[in-house]
């Protein structure tokens, strides 16, 4: 693995020479000794033995070329980790700041897993007995995503423990190591949940189409999607040999060697990005064609869309790939990644999930995403004063509430409800049916007025 140019090394003596007295002798006790030989070998000609301490210590900050001769003798004398131990000492010198990131990743995995959790929950209320949906395979691999989640969600706060959003040479060896073995196993869970998660929407799909054409479409997709995911789960798993040399790579004396892992979060990033706009443009066609009021199809679309969410984050997540491809501090590097990811899966399953809790909503009585009508209507026959109707031959009768679709939507959205959800489908065909049987007694004069619940 390679790292950042080591800046200087200024704390020794040369030539019976001390630089900086006071304050260098203070550093210099701190220094491996391996880089202590490099500064002897290139200090005494940098120009930087004159004037005050402080003024020492600033040409030895700002010197360009002595950095780079150092950076050079230090990489090739000493072990990676002592590299490590004088870029940190030299930097406190220097007065560089400390950054420290790494309350995001913690933050990120805590308050998106909660939220993502809350959402399938909610999922799986509207499939409880009676009133609810039915399961599908749609919400058996939901299940599958969200537990494949946990693990990263999981990561992130010990990733954030171990040192994930700070310069690594101010870390300890263990720590830095723990980050890359967390941000691997990581990886891994992450492109399982991603596909997973794909698949969970496309059955979704398949739920509520018909149309035995486009569903072989989409059963091509969901084989797509299985590659994608079995591929990368294999190549990131396989990514270095030996497999742990892709945690202790920071060991010099580890010896093994790993594949162009930039070029390949590349690949995986921009597979995943083609693959969710297919998803996003697959149903639109059939959303289109429905011959509904255009404010209705254009919300049924945006429920289908969803997915769109998902691919803006893939893409942010894309720019932040670009540390990957000459990283020499990947625990500072690897942190806007790290979080990008877990935010992808955490918006994936609330993405995946929305469409779902329409039938939780009408059950609670909230009539949103595609209800077919603003409000419950009176019965033909009209009300009265006390909330009665008035019965065809003049009587007092019970009022009864429908939500009975526009003249244009009827059959429309029975699909969109879920084909495989018997008590939707019920309860929309008795609508339906009634008011089929009020428009046959209007064309035969039995009611000489227009059915209020058709307005």
């Amino acid at each position: 693995m390679k790292f950042s140019a080591f800046v200087l090394m200024v704390s020794a003596v040369m030539g019976g020479q001390a630089l900086a007295a006071s304050l260098l002798e203070t550093y210099e006790a701190q220094y491996p000794t391996c880089s202590l030989l490099c500064m002897a070998e290139y200090v005494p000609t940098s120009g930087c033995l004159t004037g005050s301490d402080y003024e020492q210590v600033a040409c030895l900050c700002t010197n360009a070329p002595l950095q780079a001769n150092i950076t050079t003798c230090v990489r090739s004398g000493c072990t990676t980790y002592e590299g490590l131990e004088t870029k940190n000492i030299t930097y406190t010198m220097c007065g560089q700041p400390v950054r420290d990131d790494s309350a995001t990743p913690l933050l990120v995995g805590v308050i998106g897993g909660a939220i993502a959790l809350l959402v399938f929950i909610m999922r799986m209320c509207a499939t409880l007995p009676h009133k609810g949906r039915q399961l599908g395979w749609d919400d058996y691999t939901m299940a599958i995503t969200v537990a494949l989640a946990v693990p990263p969600t999981v990561f992130s706060v010990l990733l954030s423990d171990n040192g994930l959003g700070k310069d690594m040479w101010t870390l300890p060896l263990q720590n830095i190591e723990n980050v890359l073995f967390y941000y691997y196993l990581g990886e891994i869970f992450y492109f399982a949940s991603l596909s997973f998660n794909k698949i969970s929407l496309l059955l979704f799909i398949l739920r509520v189409f018909p149309d035995r054409q486009f569903r072989q479409l989409v059963f091509g997709v969901c084989g797509l999607c299985v590659g994608y995911g079995v591929s990368f789960v294999i190549i990131t798993a396989f990514q270095c040999n030996p497999i742990n040399h892709s945690w202790l790579q920071v060991d010099s004396t580890h010896l093994g060697h790993c594949n162009n892992i930039s070029l390949q979060s590349w690949m995986s990033a921009v597979c995943n990005i083609v693959i969710d706009l297919i998803i996003i443009v697959l149903p639109l066609k059939n959303l289109y064609g429905l011959q509904i009021r255009l404010k209705k199809k254009i919300m049924i679309m945006f429920m289908f869309s969803l997915g769109i969410f998902v691919t803006i984050v893939s893409a942010i997540r894309l720019r932040s790939l670009i540390q990957f491809a000459s990283t020499e501090n990947p625990t500072w590097d690897y942190n806007e990644a790290a979080w990008w990811s877990t935010i992808e899966l955490h918006v994936g399953i609330i993405c995946a999930c929305l469409p779902s809790l329409r039938s939780l909503f009408i059950n609670l009585g909230v009539r949103i995403l595609g209800s077919s009508s603003d409000k419950s209507r009176a019965t033909a026959y009209g009300t009265n004063a006390s909330g009665h109707g008035l019965s065809r031959n003049g009587g007092p009768e019970k009022q009864v509430s429908h939500s009975v679709p526009k003249r244009g939507d009827e059959g429309d959205f029975i699909p969109l409800v879920d084909v495989n959800d018997k008590a939707a489908k019920s309860h929309f065909q008795t609508a339906i049916g009634e008011a089929e049987s009020y428009d046959s007694d209007i064309h035969d004069g039995k009611i000489g007025y227009e059915a209020k619940a058709y307005r």
